[in-house]
């Protein structure tokens, strides 16, 4: 982790009468460099860390922060991962070395499917709670003339 400011007020609570107050002390707060960010998105979604163990390890304010990591680099990983694969980088790669990529590489599309599956669910529950709350028709009924 790297430096990033130093704060001159800090906002302290009282541990007898739990009264918040600001102090005037030189606090340093530090920002997780990209390769921890990384390394941590990367444990949340092999299971290994939850977002709120991320969020306590590096002393983040919000869980929310932690989310948008993991949208970043989701993001950046199917990007990635849409590139084709030539056969002669395969070529000069072991059997056993050519089984292990490939299989890592269906286990994150089995990933990426679950997570589009997640979001289709949740914009459909989006959708249906707008319907229901606005009493408007959203969806297209099917058979209607244009």
């Amino acid at each position: 982790m790297i430096e990033r400011h130093r704060r001159d007020i800090v906002l302290k609570t009282d541990p007898v009468t739990r009264e918040k107050y600001w102090s005037n002390e030189v606090v340093t707060v530090y920002k997780p460099d990209e390769g921890d960010r990384v390394n941590a998105v990367l444990d949340i979604l092999k299971g290994v860390a939850t977002a709120e163990e991320v969020r306590k390890k590096f002393d983040i304010a919000t869980v929310n922060s932690v989310y948008t990591w993991i949208g970043k680099y989701v993001t950046q990983e199917k990007a990635l991962s849409l590139e084709e694969q030539s056969e002669e980088d395969m070529a000069g790669k072991s059997k056993d070395d050519q089984i292990r990529e490939l299989q890592a590489q269906l286990r994150q599309a089995r990933k990426e499917a679950e997570l589009e599956k997640l979001r289709a669910k949740a914009y459909d529950t989006m959708i249906s709670v707008a319907e229901e709350t606005f009493n408007i028709p959203i969806r297209k009924k099917s058979g209607t003339k244009r």
